[in-house]
């Protein structure tokens, strides 16, 4: 997207041919670090992105990113930072990396953009954005003894919230499942889980999905806890859950066997209806979804623009649609989030950026439930 285009869409002068433009460059980590841009370069060294990010969140209209650091692990953990990506919205340090030695493989923002969640060191933190006020914690408890703290994708938090942002949900084998009220902080189902994986709510609040033995989901009533139903999507792995937006479909995204793809699922009361495989087309050789980045890092929505798969692998980043098409690659280090509506994805790797679906004609066919 020009310069030009892009100062009118953060006037709100949204022109027919914005629609055109699938991508922005907005800077790269050492703007990150100065709380600039390249247009507006700055001055403050108030975040340390030395050795990288490893999660990024989208509110709807990225006036901002939140992203989180790697860890230097011989020394700091790592810094969690409101990156404004132009001049409007000023860069917040939301957690110094200094005072801890853990990374955030996870954050996520409210549908509306005005609270942040990622976990660190076993602690959800919860801020209110783009501003940065604390706004609550919550300890999630000590590891279970069976895990162990190496393993990556079973110690790690996954978040997710619901459509309504009333809601947020966190869950992990190593700390359990909870559904939390996202304004207060308050725990509204605590459960212990043997399997747990990503998570998701669906746009009311009223259902949980999370990830199952090996390619199996559980739907749960997000009020109870108690389980609708479980099932077995065929999947070797399942790394990403996104509700439809009237909460009568389920993406699915992992692995099939290794390389990415996806289920989707037709969901009737306390079964499953329908089941449909996608298989991405034209996938680089060496993209897995086995690895232990592509299960906390990999990345999925179900919005305007229908389902969508963000695949992220020590190989690089893809991302598809419910098709199969190939939208758009990334390269190895890449890392993304997208906004609530599902129409931007942020992706941060050697530059930070935004891809407009919209201009990637990412518009498929109408699949609001899965065929037979």
């Amino acid at each position: 997207m020009p310069d030009g285009w892009w100062d009118e869409q953060r006037a709100g002068q949204h022109r027919s041919w914005h629609r055109l433009a699938a991508w922005r460059e907005l800077g790269d980590l050492d703007d990150v670090q100065s709380g600039g841009t390249p247009r507006s370069p700055g001055e403050d060294d108030f975040a340390n992105f030395g050795e990288g990010a490893v999660a990024v969140a989208c509110p709807p209209d990225p006036a901002w990113l939140v992203l989180c650091a790697a860890a230097e692990w011989h020394h700091s953990g790592g810094d969690i930072a409101v990156w404004g990506t132009g001049p409007d919205v000023a860069g917040r340090l939301l957690l110094d990396g200094r005072d801890f030695h853990d990374e955030a493989l996870d954050v996520q923002v409210s549908p509306d953009g005005s609270v942040a969640v990622a976990s660190v060191e076993g602690r959800l933190h919860a801020w209110r954005t783009p501003g940065g006020d604390a706004l609550w914690q919550l300890d999630l408890g000590p590891v279970a003894e069976s895990v162990d703290t190496f393993d990556m994708p079973r110690m790690t938090p996954r978040i997710g919230f619901s459509g309504d942002g009333r809601l947020v949900a966190a869950g992990s084998v190593a700390r359990g499942l909870r559904v939390i009220d996202a304004g207060t902080g308050d725990i509204i189902v605590e459960l212990p889980v043997a399997t747990c994986g990503p998570v998701a709510l669906d746009h009311a609040g009223r259902l949980l999905a999370h990830g199952g033995e090996a390619g199996g989901i559980v739907v749960r009533d997000a009020d109870t806890g108690t389980v609708r139903c479980h099932h077995d999507t065929g999947l070797s792995t399942v790394n990403a859950l996104a509700f439809a937006p009237d909460g009568s479909g389920l993406l699915v995204a992992g692995g099939a066997p290794e390389a990415p793809a996806a289920v989707l699922l037709t969901l009737d009361a306390d079964r499953v209806a329908y089941t449909r495989l996608v298989l991405a087309e034209g996938l680089p050789p060496d993209i897995s979804a086995q690895s232990p980045l592509a299960a906390v890092a990999t990345r999925c929505v179900w919005g305007e623009h229908g389902p969508l798969v963000l695949a992220v692998d020590d190989g690089g980043a893809v991302l598809f649609d419910a098709a199969g098409r190939l939208l758009w690659t990334g390269h190895e280090g890449t890392v993304g989030g997208f906004s609530p509506a599902g129409d931007v994805l942020a992706v941060v790797g050697e530059t930070i950026g935004t891809v407009f679906i919209e201009g990637l004609r990412a518009t498929g066919p109408d699949v609001v439930g899965a065929r037979p």
